[in-house]
């Protein structure tokens, strides 16, 4: 516990400041007092934090304490490591890894610094983007949508409405899905709480919301939509082929 009181702690509070809006990568490193593999993990994210002084900033989160970030990143397993970059989630990583997977994600976030935020001046016509169609399209909402759906691995989107019931429902499903494919990355959405990312998904991935909704994403292609009561955890694993 005490090697966790060197590195900075991040609240729910403070997450957007010190997180989405940093100038830099971030490192967050989700753990739990309770879990014997975070403690295991402190000298290797020690470690990062060391080795990436002023290039990235490192963060532990604590997961009983921070309800709000663990839900809106639906973190599932301790440790989890999350990585930001420009206000989006570039990189998961569950269970605890060796210090070079870690290494590996941070210099290929650091290497394609901006990558993310280089937006088209054009359109198929030639005309020129008004500069607030730039501004919505470098918004973090709208750089989260765009890495959600240019991953390299098959990648489930939901988006859930804490209020409906059906939605309730249906995310019973996901959850079981999410508990069966431990290794398949997921992104849970809750409309009322991140109703920007939830219409930033909608523009960028041409999908028209609704809620429940579940997206299967990879490499920039939409694989597989449903909503309602259509999506069952069954479902969700046939589209990914599983």
């Amino acid at each position: 516990m005490s090697d966790y009181k060197s590195l900075a702690e991040v609240t729910d509070a403070t997450f957007a400041a010190e997180v989405l809006e940093s100038p830099v990568p971030v490192l967050v490193d989700v753990w739990a007092g309770w879990c014997t593999p975070c403690l295991t993990l402190t000298p290797v994210i020690n470690r990062l934090a060391e080795k990436y002084h002023g290039r990235v900033r490192v963060f532990t989160l604590d997961a009983d304490q921070q309800l709000e970030t663990v839900t809106r990143y639906d973190v599932r397993a301790l440790p989890t490591v999350l990585i930001f970059h420009g206000g989006a989630l570039v990189s998961r990583q569950s269970g605890a890894q060796s210090y070079g997977t870690y290494v590996t994600q941070l210099d290929a976030v650091l290497e394609g610094t901006g990558a993310t935020e280089r937006l088209p001046h054009h359109d198929e016509a030639g005309t020129t983007h008004h500069a607030a169609a730039d501004a919505q399209a470098a918004t973090p909402e709208m750089v989260e949508a765009r890495t959600l759906a240019d991953s390299e691995q098959t990648l489930v989107i939901f988006k859930h409405s804490a209020t409906c019931p059906i939605s309730v429902w249906v995310k019973q499903h996901y959850d079981r899905f999410v508990a069966d494919h431990p290794d398949v990355p997921t992104r849970l959405v809750v409309v009322q709480q991140e109703r920007a990312l939830s219409n930033a998904i909608e523009s960028h991935l041409q999908v028209q919301h609704e809620s429940p909704q579940a997206i299967v994403v990879r490499r920039g292609q939409v694989l597989w939509h449903a909503s309602h009561r259509r999506i069952t955890a069954d479902g969700i694993a046939q589209a990914l082929g599983q």
